[in-house]
């Protein structure tokens, strides 16, 4: 038991946000301004990479919470 003990303790825990957003209400010229501005041009330069968010699915962000307000006016 208390190797358990002390694998739990170990454990580093973070604050996250979870968004989850949706683009069927945009045009498709402006979905791809958005995927850029959120993926970048060459996929790593965009607030994704900036803001150091996890994309989870098509349309969810796990963002850490400093940067939440952030990512909240993007959307």
């Amino acid at each position: 038991m208390r190797k358990k003990e002390v694998l739990v303790d170990k454990r580093e825990y973070k604050d996250m946000v979870l968004f989850s957003y949706s683009t069927r209400h945009l045009l498709k010229k402006d979905k791809v301004r958005f995927y850029y501005a959120l993926k970048g041009r060459d996929g790593k330069s965009g607030i994704v990479k900036l803001c150091k968010i996890d994309h989870l699915g098509r349309a969810v962000l796990l963002v850490p919470v400093k940067f939440a307000q952030e990512v909240e006016e993007f959307l």
